[in-house]
Formats: structure tokens, sequence, C-alpha cells
């Protein structure tokens, strides 16, 4: 009797530490705002159909990072014109949403935004590093007076912005 029970204690704590471990992996479609509590990853590109003014990623914890590893974060954003028409504020890719020490971590490409690729928000002691933003409609990184100790290095932003009135952001 006593190997019974030692194979089922074994089974439950793989099944644990597996359950554990999806969380922080993503890939896919998303159809709601993915909210990173702990270290995070993507294990392969994510098409973002979360609703309009929402971001696609948003921090909900302090001192967490998000990996791209080489993968595309992209939006419902035009391919050719990034915003398709008119800006959508809040449609961000990525959002830091007042969480302090949090990391973006490239390589990687956020792309195709109605909003900003990134945006970091009441937040400090905040990375975004190697980060490629491109097509995104406002701006690649906006960074809002509400934060501190922002460091943006090693990012590219490409084709980002729009020529309508009062969109005249972009870059960084």
């Amino acid at each position: 009797m006593r190997p019974i029970v030692a194979v089922a204690v074994l089974a439950g704590s793989v099944l644990v530490a597996s359950a554990a471990f999806a969380d922080d992996r993503v890939s896919g479609t998303l159809t709601r705002t993915f909210v990173i509590v702990e270290d995070t990853e993507l294990v392969g590109d994510v098409t973002c159909e979360v609703g309009a003014g929402t971001p696609c990623f948003s921090f909900g914890a302090p001192n967490v990072e998000l990996r791209l590893n080489g993968f595309r974060i992209t939006g419902r954003g035009d391919a050719v014109t990034a915003c398709g028409g008119a800006a959508t504020p809040g449609e961000a890719g990525i959002t830091t949403a007042n969480m302090s020490g949090v990391v973006v971590r490239g390589p990687g490409l956020v792309q195709r935004f109605r909003g900003d690729g990134i945006t970091v928000t009441g937040s400090r002691n905040t990375r975004i590093e190697d980060v490629t933003l491109s097509m995104n409609c406002m701006s690649g990184v906006r960074v809002l007076a509400t934060s501190f100790d922002t460091i943006v290095q090693g990012n590219i932003a490409v084709g980002n912005g729009s020529s309508m009135a009062g969109l005249l952001c972009g870059g960084i």
C-alpha cells in the first residue's frame, strides 16, 4: 500500500508544477488583457484581439519581467497606416499600470497597436530594453510624467505615430 501512496503524491506534485509553469508562458491569440503577476515569457507570437481601448499586456505586480524572446506582439492596427483611421488611446501592446520595478526585455517586436506600443505610467524603476516598436498609431514607447527612473535602452522605433492633428507623436 505504501508504494501506491507514494506514486499518488508524486503524480500530484508533477500536476501542480505543470499548472504553475503554464501560467507564465504565453503565445497565440489573446481576447482579454493578460495581467502579468510573475515573470512571464513569450513562447510564440501573440495576436491581440482585446477590446478597444484596453492593453494587450498589463503588469499587475511589481518587480516582475516580461521577456519577448524574439517573438511578436501584434495589435489590431492597420498593417500599412498603423492607425487605420483613428488612434485608440489605452489600446497599448504593454502597459506598466502603476507597477514599479518591472522590465520588458527583448529582443522582440511590438507592432500595430492603435495606441502606444508600450506605455509607462505611474511607475518607478522601469526598464524597457532591446525591443523593436513598429507601426503603432501613437508612440513606440511613451513614458508619462507620472513615472520616474525609467531606463529605455537598445530599442528601435520605426513607423510609429500618425500624421493626424494631435497625434504627431511617435518614436520613444
